[in-house]
């Protein structure tokens, strides 16, 4: 299933009986009781490696290839990547980005119970955001010179935003496709720091399945084309006891439908970036750790089956995010560029060139090995692309003030 490269490394389609024993969602194996989730961003709702990595079929560059044909996923300046090592003693990170605020209830969340998190005895809010303070940072930056994202080439700035504590869960997903068929408004998730971002292009509702029930059938029938029964999707069409998995299978329209229906939008990936980083600290994964490379199963969820969401709270990030390594690879509004634009003040790669066709994903899977859940990782993806390993999690606002 993985094939080591001397400057590279290179994980494959997975096979299929082994994806149904190993990484199947339906037998998914106990996830052990964990302390107080540390660092959990309460308030509810009021930016490639070094920006060089190689595109698939490039020269120079590490390239990581997984889940459904066409995706690509890259990290370095022509650095290799290596796998990080492991310290029993790594620590939660993660400053509390404030308490419960109750304001009204997102469209997600109405009437949902308080399951998110490690156990039912620390459960959260599963819409609590925390807020992200403004601040600037290198892109893709970790000063990790074994990787090749060590070039401080991408400098960039942000505005104060919240983004969501927990991925997107079966549970909230569930409310979406209650109401569905949705269409955004034109100009709905767009993001208020950034005056060239537009939001939602109605052209894009194409894009999406015509009803609830084509929706439902999509997501319950994801992979099975092109991997063996039983499908690896987190979703039922009925409950059935994954409402506090991450819905996974999304593609990038849908990924931002869901955002902008839930009074949200797409983080940028200088955005994502930043709060998986931990801002000007550079960390090599979002949890503060002795080593800057430690890693272990107790921190996130990879080469694991996917599990619910913050039941790793030890390696929630510094503004108080869950699982921004592992579990599930997430949309970022952006168009995905070999490098990226400067100078970059709340920017995003909004315009799709003649050669651009995929959309940035970031924080790795839960069938990925440590290197793909690196600050500095980005993936990239045709929108259209519906991947057991893909979901979302949703920014808010994008000034001091911006809900």
């Amino acid at each position: 299933m993985v094939t080591w490269l001397r400057g590279s490394l290179l994980l494959g389609s997975l096979a299929a009986t082994a994806c149904a024993n190993i990484f199947g969602v339906g037998d998914l194996t106990a996830v052990a009781e964990q302390p107080a989730e540390a660092g959990s961003a309460g308030s509810r709702h009021a930016p490639s490696a070094g920006g060089g990595g190689k595109a698939a079929g490039s020269s120079g560059g590490s390239i990581f290839a997984v889940g459904s044909a066409g995706t690509t996923f890259t990290m370095g300046n022509g650095g290799t990547a290596a796998i990080a090592g492991t310290d029993s003693t790594s620590a939660s990170a993660g400053a509390a980005a404030g308490a419960a605020d109750p304001l009204e209830q997102l469209p997600s969340c109405a009437e949902l119970p308080a399951t998110c998190g490690s156990s039912e005895s620390t459960s959260r809010d599963c819409c609590a955001s925390g807020e992200v303070a403004a601040g600037s940072f290198f892109r893709s930056y970790d000063g990790l010179r074994d990787v090749g994202s060590d070039d401080p080439s991408w400098p960039a700035s942000i505005s104060a935003f919240r983004l969501d504590t927990y991925e997107v869960t079966v549970g909230r997903f569930r409310r979406f496709v209650d109401a569905y068929p949705f269409r955004p408004a034109a100009g709905a998730g767009k993001n208020p720091a950034n005056s060239s971002d537009f939001g939602w292009n109605s052209a894009w509702n194409a894009e999406l399945p015509r009803d609830a029930e084509a929706l439902s059938v999509e997501l319950e029938t994801c992979g099975t084309a092109i991997r063996a029964e039983p499908s690896m999707s987190t979703w039922t069409a009925s409950p059935d006891g994954n409402e506090a998995l991450p819905i996974n299978c999304l593609t990038w329209f849908e990924a931002f439908a869901f955002c902008a229906w839930d009074e949200g939008r797409l983080p940028s990936e200088t955005e994502w970036n930043y709060a998986a980083a931990g801002g000007s600290e550079a960390r090599v994964y979002p949890w503060a750790s002795r080593a800057a490379t430690d890693i272990e199963p107790n921190l996130a969820v990879y080469q694991s089956p996917i599990a619910k969401v913050g039941s790793k709270p030890l390696g929630n990030g510094l503004f108080g995010q869950a699982d921004l390594a592992g579990n599930v690879w997430e949309w970022n509004v952006d168009w995905y560029r070999e490098t990226y634009s400067v100078p970059c003040d709340d920017c995003a790669e909004l315009t799709a060139d003649v050669d651009i066709s995929d959309r940035v994903l970031r924080g790795g899977g839960y069938y990925n090995q440590p290197p793909f859940l690196r600050a500095a990782a980005r993936g990239n993806a045709p929108p259209k692309t519906r991947d057991p390993g893909y979901g979302v999690r949703c920014a808010r606002g994008g000034t001091d003030n911006g809900r």
